[in-house]
């Protein structure tokens, strides 16, 4: 049964959102942390260095501060404006960012990486996650260039999901009230919208962007490619039950 409005869902009211903000950063930097640990503890030869790891997780960090500040602003003016409240909308921004923002953000760094190496003729600046010169040693111009890359890709992600939620706000909007109104409270609903799916969906964003926005070890890179260019070997008995890969068509291959 949907909740009785008793008092409107207000976003970070007071101390609680200080504590809220707090709880956010805390959760997410724990999530990241894991990871790192994890890396050392499955494949300590390609972990990454405590430096890299924290200019990785610096590039996520701003990047969500930024995303932060205008989904609050975003839930507000969308509140105010739109069907729904606030918290309604923040829980929408949250839902998307996390999810299918995600995917954006990996197709945009992709692409905008390749265009400005490109530009760049190549000289490696843009490749996320490598800071360094032939010589190991950590050149700044690259960690502000991948900076700029990502939060232009943040930008264009966040553009995107609004543009889609002006477009769709009345199914959006019904489904959010319908999954916050679950909830008998203002507190309640301001428990689950700023707390509950955050740290939840935070966390998930976080492992999963740092899969990308991080460098890829050589020795993985050269295992994919060997897979690529490793013939397929086939028996006599083989060749019989799959002319495709031991006919003329790929001849030279089987044993």
């Amino acid at each position: 049964m949907a909740a009785t409005e008793d008092k409107p869902c207000a976003l970070l009211p007071g101390l609680f959102g200080i504590f809220v903000q707090g709880l956010l950063f805390s959760s997410s930097m724990a999530t990241l942390l894991y990871k790192k640990k994890s890396e050392e503890w499955s494949d300590p030869g390609n972990a990454r260095s405590w430096p890299t790891f924290l200019m990785d997780s610096s590039k996520q960090f701003i990047g969500f501060g930024f995303v932060h500040v205008l989904n609050l602003v975003c839930a507000a003016l969308l509140g105010s404006s739109l069907e729904g409240s606030g918290c309604d909308w923040y829980w929408v921004n949250i839902m998307i960012d996390d999810t299918v923002g995600v995917a954006i953000e990996y197709f945009f760094l992709k692409h905008l990486t390749t265009f400005f190496e490109m530009l760049s003729y190549h000289q490696g600046i843009f490749i996320s996650g490598d800071y360094k010169d032939m010589a190991g040693n950590t050149i700044p111009k690259k960690y502000f260039a991948q900076l700029f890359v990502w939060l232009l890709c943040v930008t264009l992600m966040k553009s995107i999901v609004v543009a889609f939620m002006l477009g769709f706000h009345r199914q959006i909007s019904f489904v959010a009230h319908s999954v916050v109104g679950l909830f008998s409270s203002a507190e309640a609903r301001l428990m689950f919208v700023m707390v509950f799916t955050p740290i939840v969906m935070n966390a998930v964003q976080f492992w999963i962007t740092d899969n990308f926005i991080k460098k890829v070890p050589p020795q993985a890179v050269g295992q994919e490619i060997e897979e690529q260019q490793k013939p397929v070997i086939c028996n006599a008995e083989e060749r019989e039950l799959a002319y495709n890969c031991c006919g003329s068509k790929r001849p030279g291959m089987c044993s």
